[in-house]
């Protein structure tokens, strides 16, 4: 699955990696991977690319192919990280809801980099978010959207959120943590170095401060 961060990273190398490629592949053989490329992606009609009027000229112009190249790889990439029933997109007002913030809040975190690979191309165009997308929290734990998506379902599906229960359930989540680190976060795994920490209590500690965040935002609007 390719996340909204390794989407960023690769068209930011795609030049580097449409050259190196092209040296790799010697004569006929860069000529014969071109042209499996383009008909691909006429053949699958899923590209808005104009390719159909390239010709055998093109190899004769080796800027031009490598141009040509690295567009086709930049767009094949945009289709890899396009949203599926495996990854949606999110629009901000509904990660608003997920981290139980406001809009502005979510827009203030894509400008400071908080969902890692997310930029904002147009001033007034609302972002859409992947949910393999990495955020990361002001403590430098890290945790992919899809997981605090989830752990709202949960919450919801259970009855606890919008309700005068949902403190109640927070708190229970919060009790369950201490419990199995004998603590509480900032004396346990926030005492810890998130490099030095297992998967597991990496996992744990992303949702343990998720929670913590969400008994702040409630204590806040009550």
């Amino acid at each position: 699955m390719l996340t909204a961060y390794e989407l960023h990273e690769f068209n930011r190398q795609k030049d580097s990696i449409a050259d190196s490629l092209l040296k790799q592949v010697h004569g006929n053989s860069n000529i014969l991977l071109f042209k499996v490329l383009v008909n691909y992606l006429e053949k699958t009609n899923i590209s808005g690319l104009r390719l159909d009027n390239l010709d055998e000229s093109i190899f004769k112009d080796s800027k031009e192919l490598k141009e040509r190249f690295a567009q086709i790889l930049e767009h094949m990439a945009t289709i890899a990280a396009e949203e599926t029933e495996h990854s949606p997109t999110y629009t901000t007002g509904q990660l608003a809801k997920f981290f139980g913030v406001s809009i502005t809040t979510i827009n203030n975190w894509i400008n400071k980099g908080r969902f890692i690979g997310v930029e904002r191309k147009e001033r007034n165009k609302q972002a859409r978010i992947s949910a393999n997308t990495k955020y990361k929290a002001p403590s430098g734990e890290i945790m992919f959207v899809k997981d605090v998506v989830e752990m709202y379902n949960e919450a919801e599906n259970d009855g606890n959120l919008n309700n005068s229960n949902e403190l109640e359930f927070l708190v229970t989540q919060l009790a369950m943590y201490e419990g199995k680190y004998g603590g509480e976060y900032d004396k346990t795994l926030g005492n810890k170095p998130f490099s030095g920490m297992t998967p597991e209590e990496q996992t744990d500690a992303a949702a343990w401060r998720y929670f913590l965040e969400q008994v702040e935002n409630v204590n806040r609007s009550s």
